[in-house]
């Protein structure tokens, strides 16, 4: 008989893609992305994912974002196949800009 239990949860590598300014604010020449096409700021997040279930869970992302201001960030979110997901990144610490 194997014992062998497989956890429900993981860690894996995050690439993400931040979009924001969405609303708009009131300094609308002042963007924080990497590119601001259409007034939209795009920026890039690296981190590490830690999620719940193989199919369909919560996930908790720790990261750096990257971008004219770059920010650490900590991300909540949703993933599907622990391939892919969607979530709300919160701005933490200010690095650069």
């Amino acid at each position: 008989m194997n014992n062998n239990k497989e956890s429900a949860f993981f860690l894996a590598p995050a690439i993400g893609l931040i979009v924001g300014n969405l609303g708009g604010h009131s300094d609308s020449k002042k963007h924080s992305g990497l590119v601001s096409p259409f007034g939209i700021d795009l920026a890039l997040m690296l981190g590490l994912t830690i999620g719940v279930f193989k199919s369909f869970g919560f996930t908790l992302t720790p990261g750096i974002a990257i971008g004219q201001m770059g920010f650490i960030v900590i991300g909540f979110g949703i993933h599907f196949g622990r391939k892919w997901g969607l979530g709300l990144v919160v701005p933490v610490f200010p690095l650069w800009g």
